[in-house]
């Protein structure tokens, strides 16, 4: 039987972040990466599995998928819980003999907002990669669902990832503002073509994406919703990119 492991991202003032870790409490492995000042707070359960590690930022995330060294790994945020149902297929994916199942799996995300649940999370569309086997690396970018990988991975028959971090909007903008902080430190210094307008299309084709792609804009306001926080989140990091290095261009032509 083989073995599957979680990596667990968590940012400052994450909530649900004990609720993440009990529904996959039953995992053989749970490493949880912090970023940003403080602790995470994990509530007073026990979990014999969890290891913690702080990171400043993405640049040292490296591939934790070695560092867990389960056959399988889960990459979930801190305000995500496995559903039961995704729990069980989970389950039952590490009896199967690894000569019968892809490499990667690509699974549904659902978000709470707005009193219903919507297909898709802030950081893109869904189904997004979050399943791979440890020898398979996920890009850098796993949160994205929009990538090629993503697209091309198979679809985990049964279950769906829920995405709490939207059940108030005040906790979803305020994620939004952490990620996007993670994304402009690691542009930086790298040539991605960063400019306003390149920012603004970019922003506009998430929202459209996210609107037009696996029935969002059937949820009506909440879907609209959600639409609009993942291109806000594009467009912020965007701008923060350029920012930091329009203002290093300043300094450096000062000096």
């Amino acid at each position: 039987m083989s073995t599957l492991g979680v990596v667990i991202l968590s940012l400052q003032g994450m909530k649900h972040l004990p609720q993440s870790l009990e529904s996959v409490k039953w995992a053989d492995a749970i490493t949880v990466l912090h970023a940003g000042a403080g602790e995470p707070s994990i509530g007073g359960n026990y979990f014999p599995s969890l290891r913690l590690r702080k990171i400043a930022s993405l640049r040292e995330l490296g591939d934790p998928s070695w560092e867990i060294g389960t056959d399988w790994v889960l990459h979930l945020w801190g305000e995500e819980r496995v559903e039961d149902e995704l729990g069980e297929e989970l389950r039952a994916l590490r009896r199967r003999e690894s000569s019968r199942v892809p490499m990667a799996y690509r699974i549904p995300v659902r978000s709470h907002l707005l009193g219903r649940w919507v297909k898709g999370s802030l950081l893109g569309p869904s189904p997004a990669l979050r399943l791979s086997r440890r020898a398979e690396h996920l890009p850098s970018g796993w949160w994205d669902s929009t990538t090629e990988k993503s697209r091309e991975a198979l679809l985990l028959p049964h279950g769906w990832i829920g995405d709490y971090a939207a059940t108030e909007l005040n906790d979803g903008i305020d994620r939004l503002q952490s990620v996007s902080e993670l994304w402009a430190e690691e542009f930086r210094g790298k040539d991605h073509g960063l400019n306003p307008k390149a920012a603004v299309l970019r922003s506009f084709q998430v929202f459209v994406k996210m609107l037009l792609m696996n029935g969002i804009v059937m949820n009506g306001f909440a879907g609209l919703t959600l639409s609009t926080l993942a291109a806000y989140l594009v467009l912020l990091t965007g701008a923060r990119a350029w920012e930091a290095s329009n203002a290093r261009t300043k300094i450096k032509s000062v000096g």
